[in-house]
């Protein structure tokens, strides 16, 4: 019987693609600008914007730069003369526009709810992330809902953490799992934190044999195997 009774789940790429909404709302931002667009200038883009999580995550880059940053650092890359303020609006217009959850993520809502508490707990901007929630439909199933930009603070860090634990009522915290795709905001964070944790680690995603995680799965529907 599963000792948990908190599920959390990540959002992006745990049960939204975000993959797929990204390479839409950037060709979308680059094309209606005559920007070549290209599979190399999204990964590019995705490059640079990893880098820019991963500073604001590390508490290294303020939220309120993080909007516009990738944008900069991406025209300058290819020396595009374009504002860059311009371009982040519409890309965020276009990303919280988007309804794209993974194959199976309903499903797995839908059996977990009846079973378990489950809360939201994800790294992203507020103008983006609420409209995608309503989009999907996904928000009815979460007791509650974490958002970073909102927070002024993101996961990994405890101060995070912190916040979903307080919603939760302070329940045992090895009865509280995380599930999430990234190795360092989503698994270590919640491992630091006391929680356990269930990596999903995609198709292609780096290994990290030593990351400590309490479960591994491949695609979310594998999760219910152990919940």
């Amino acid at each position: 019987m599963t000792p948990y009774t908190w599920l959390l789940f990540d959002a992006d790429n745990t049960l939204w693609d975000f993959d797929a909404a990204e390479a839409h709302a950037l060709e979308q931002t680059l094309l209606e600008r005559d920007i070549a667009w290209s599979a190399e200038v999204l990964g590019t883009y995705r490059l640079i914007n990893r880098a820019a999580w991963d500073d604001y995550e590390a508490g290294r880059l303020p939220r309120e730069q993080l909007r516009d940053i990738r944008f900069r650092r991406l025209l300058e890359h290819y020396r595009q003369d374009h504002p860059a303020e311009e371009l982040s609006l519409s890309y965020r217009n276009y990303l919280a526009a988007s309804h794209h959850l993974l194959d199976g993520a309903l499903e797995v809502l839908e059996y977990a709810q009846s079973r378990y508490h489950l809360g939201l707990i994800t790294n992203g901007l507020q103008e983006v992330q609420r409209p995608r929630l309503a989009n999907t439909g996904i928000a009815p199933y979460f007791e509650f809902i974490a958002v970073s930009d909102e927070l002024g603070v993101a996961k990994p860090q405890a101060a995070f953490f912190d916040h979903a634990y307080a919603q939760m009522g302070r329940p045992p915290r090895e009865r509280v799992l995380v599930i999430g795709d990234n190795p360092n905001a989503d698994i270590k964070g919640a491992l630091d934190y006391g929680f356990a944790a269930c990596w999903l680690r995609h198709p292609g995603a780096a290994d990290r044999r030593h990351l400590g995680e309490t479960l591994r799965i491949r695609k979310i529907t594998e999760l219910l195997r152990y919940i």
